[in-house]
């Protein structure tokens, strides 16, 4: 652990200029000081269970399982790596122990360990932290990670250091992996095979689930004003630049059929985005400075978090962003599948592969390659098959549940 104090303390010397600029912001500084010291009163106590997300979608796919282990009266912490996600999580989980995961410094990972005295460390995903499971280890904390998955740029990476990271990876107890080709990649990262279990992807359960809490339609419609004449809405979920060089050459000229709404994946986008529309002649509004309804309006950007859902359940089509970049993968696709919504993207689902391929397959999700074939897509979706489109969406997703009664009995076994 000394060496790698060493390592991280050169690396910090080498990059200091840049650490030094962000420093000066003082929304980074809280943020510092929270990830080198837990804010967290002692009273938290003993045999806690340490949930760590890494963003914004580990931290929403989580709902159902902190509610079903904090119903078993167990106590939970939950630590989250980005802003984004530190924010999201502390608005969802008001009543839940919600901090900055600790900077991977022994000294560092040591306080956070002794602050919360966990009885079981839970990694949502895969993030290897090397003193944080030398510390754990050493202390015989026993370790999990659930949902697991391993992108195929992220195997290469892992198989080149694998003599490095094998010893950590090895520290981890049990792997719940989502399907067969993670189980495989990680046999060939030498994890033994007793300590990996296919359980599926908890997103599953979780968008299942979520659809029970769900505000009527009529509230979500009131929450946007939307008060115009009906139209169909398209919703750009969680959209990065590319996804918009595609989705957005196709609003013009389609105010009377159409209602279009962007949610960036960084909601600080927005005003950008809302910019861009403007440009192109396009009646936008972005959703904290809109003060009417949408008489008039062709397009609405949506720059708040947390309401992604609550959009997708009033949409007749769904676009799911990050697919027309192959090193992002795709989006959550169950959220809109188990809607029952058409949905369209780029190529790339490749951080949903079974679902993805699934939708494909049985036309529930349509590809579209560019900017031509999307427009095309919307000419002809008034002749598709919706409601039949719908029903294939949510089988798919009905298919893939149980990874959350999976988990649960593999966490309670470290817990009896």
């Amino acid at each position: 652990m000394l060496i790698l104090d060493l390592l991280y303390f050169l690396l910090l010397l080498l990059t200091w200029p840049f650490w030094v600029a962000r420093f000066l912001k003082p929304s980074q500084r809280r943020l510092l000081r929270g990830r080198l010291r837990p804010q967290l009163e002692p009273v938290a106590g003993k045999n806690s269970v340490w949930i760590h997300a890494v963003s914004v979608g580990e931290v929403r796919s989580l709902r159902s399982l902190i509610a079903e282990l904090e119903s078993r009266g167990r106590r939970i912490v939950l630590s989250v790596t980005t802003p984004a996600g530190f924010d999201l999580a502390r608005r969802e989980y008001p009543g839940l122990a919600v901090i900055l995961s600790p900077l991977d410094l022994s000294f560092v990972v040591r306080r956070f360990i002794d602050r919360i005295q966990p009885q079981l460390v839970i990694f949502n995903e895969l993030e290897i932290w090397p003193n944080w499971i030398s510390l754990l280890r050493r202390r015989r904390i026993p370790m999990l990670l659930i949902n697991g998955r391993v992108s195929q740029k992220a195997f290469r990476r892992y198989r080149f250091f694998r003599p490095v990271l094998r010893p950590f990876f090895r520290g981890i107890d049990g792997f719940l992996v989502q399907n067969e080709m993670y189980r495989q990649r990680f046999l060939r990262l030498h994890i033994p095979a007793g300590k990996i279990t296919v359980c599926g992807n908890i997103k599953a359960d979780e968008a299942i689930r979520s659809i029970d809490q769900l505000p009527p339609p009529e509230e979500v419609r009131a929450h946007l004003r939307l008060t115009g004449p009906p139209r169909r809405i398209v919703v750009l979920a969680s959209s990065h630049p590319l996804d918009e060089e595609v989705f957005v050459p196709a609003i013009p000229g389609r105010g009377d059929d159409f209602f279009f709404i962007i949610v960036p994946r960084h909601v600080q986008r927005a005003p950008a985005i809302a910019a861009r529309l403007q440009r192109l002649g396009i009646a936008q509004a972005l959703f904290s400075r809109q003060r009417t309804g949408d008489q008039g309006l062709q397009a609405l950007v949506y720059d708040r978090m947390g309401y992604l859902f609550p959009i997708l359940s009033i949409a007749d089509i769904v676009f799911m962003g990050g697919t027309f970049d192959a090193a992002i993968g795709g989006h959550n696709l169950y959220e809109p599948a188990a809607l029952g919504k058409t949905i369209v993207g780029g190529p790339h689902c490749n951080n949903f592969p079974d679902i993805g391929r699934e939708l494909k397959e049985n036309g529930a999700y349509r590809p579209v390659n560019d900017g031509h074939e999307w427009r095309e897509f919307l000419t002809a979706f008034p002749g598709l098959d919706s409601e039949s489109i719908g029903a294939i969406a949510r089988k798919a997703v009905a298919g893939r549940k149980g990874s959350l009664a999976c988990s649960l009995e593999r966490i309670e076994r470290y817990l009896a």
